[in-house]
């Protein structure tokens, strides 16, 4: 007797601007689903070559290059069209831009949607200087606009940081499931640093005006004067053009930097190696109302690989930084500092604990995100 396979359920991942490869979407998501072996995971995102499919895993490109204006236009009648290609009983959209084109598909398939906020856009416009001042006026209502109007639709919020609850109070039932580090559980060792050993630092991941990378090159300038043996890695994906290229006139002044920058995001496992090859890692945001309440991934990343970092004035990560002994507090303005911080680098004991369970996804967000799209896939549609 031939005992009838169950088809897997279809679930549809969908970005605009994040790569198909995203640390969150790929290897937090996807990758943790597929665990359960009960779902076609189908991510949705930007790309500038194909991927190729996985076990369980389909890849859908938006963009194949640049992503221009004209080409956005179209984004929401191509999502539209794929989702009625793969048919998915969920959606879990991470952007504004597609919730419209998901509620569309939701009402006319009656499949669940989950909105994944990853970033409190209107704050974002408002303070990251991605858009000149006159749109803000225009952007940041539209947003409110598109969000207010789906949220009848969604039938479960996750935020991807913990701030959000109290910058979005109206989402009560919103699960959080905050970007921590996806990789296998490593050992940690304490970790300390000799004076004139050579000291390799790392700045990686967006590279933005607000994320202080010229400032902390400039710190890192007068840093390798005092400090000859230092070297410093830079490498991500430049969003504005003319950053990039004053990123390129600077680091012409500054010996001992290794500049790798893209127009377009790099995939999460270089960006993995360079960590491993690294001795300290910056963390040099400016503290504006968009970033200061957040605790970067980055963190994250360096809490759960052992790697000690150096970051910008901030309670909430000196606090978490002090507790694990794991990064020490500097002023990347402030080109005096350097011999104290040289002193404090060689004269700290770094991770004396060992490991911290808690910075990985898999110690709670893992089975969390299962839980939560099952019982999502469970609710009765009512309308």
């Amino acid at each position: 007797m031939n005992i009838p396979v169950m088809e897997k359920t279809r679930i549809v991942i969908a970005s605009l601007l994040k790569p198909l490869k995203d640390s969150r979407a790929f290897y937090r998501m996807a990758l943790s689903l597929r665990e359960t072996n009960k779902y076609h995971l189908n991510i949705i995102g930007f790309s500038t070559k194909k991927e190729d499919d996985q076990k369980d895993i389909y890849f859908y490109s938006l963009y194949e290059s640049d992503r221009t204006a004209l080409k956005r236009l179209f984004v929401a009648y191509k999502f539209l069209r794929l989702l009625k290609k793969i048919k998915p009983k969920l959606i879990i959209v991470t952007t504004y831009e597609l919730l419209i084109p998901a509620v569309i598909y939701k009402v006319l398939k009656n499949s669940k949607l989950i909105y994944d906020i990853q970033e409190n856009h209107s704050l974002n416009i408002r303070f990251n200087r991605s858009v000149s001042k006159p749109l803000h006026f225009l952007i940041s209502p539209l947003i409110q606009f598109l969000e207010f109007c789906s949220r009848p639709f969604i039938d479960q919020y996750i935020l991807a940081e913990t701030c959000y609850k109290a910058e979005i109070p109206k989402l009560v039932d919103a699960v959080i499931l905050e970007n921590k580090f996806t990789g296998a559980y490593r050992e940690v060792k304490p970790k300390c640093f000799e004076l004139d050993q050579p000291l390799r630092f790392l700045i990686s991941g967006t590279l933005t005006e607000v994320y202080g990378i010229i400032g902390a090159m400039r710190w890192f300038g007068e840093f390798v004067q005092q400090y000859p043996t230092a070297s410093l890695h830079v490498i991500g994906h430049v969003t504005i053009p003319n950053y990039g290229e004053e990123m390129i006139r600077v680091n012409t002044s500054i010996p001992h930097v290794d500049l790798e920058i893209s127009r377009t995001p790099i995939a999460y496992d270089r960006i993995l190696k360079a960590y491993d090859r690294a001795d300290l890692v910056l963390l040099p945001y400016y503290q504006i109302p968009s970033i200061s309440p957040k605790i970067p991934s980055k963190m994250y990343e360096c809490l759960a690989m052992g790697k000690p970092f150096l970051h910008s004035p901030n309670e909430k990560w000196k606090s978490i930084a002090n507790q694990h002994k794991a990064g020490l507090e500097v002023d990347f303005c402030d080109l005096s500092n350097i011999p104290q911080v040289i002193d404090s680098i060689t004269s700290s004991t770094f991770f004396e604990k060992g490991i911290v369970k808690s910075a990985y996804w898999k110690a709670q967000e893992h089975e969390a995100l299962q839980k939560l799209i099952e019982v999502n896939l469970k609710k009765r549609y009512v309308p």
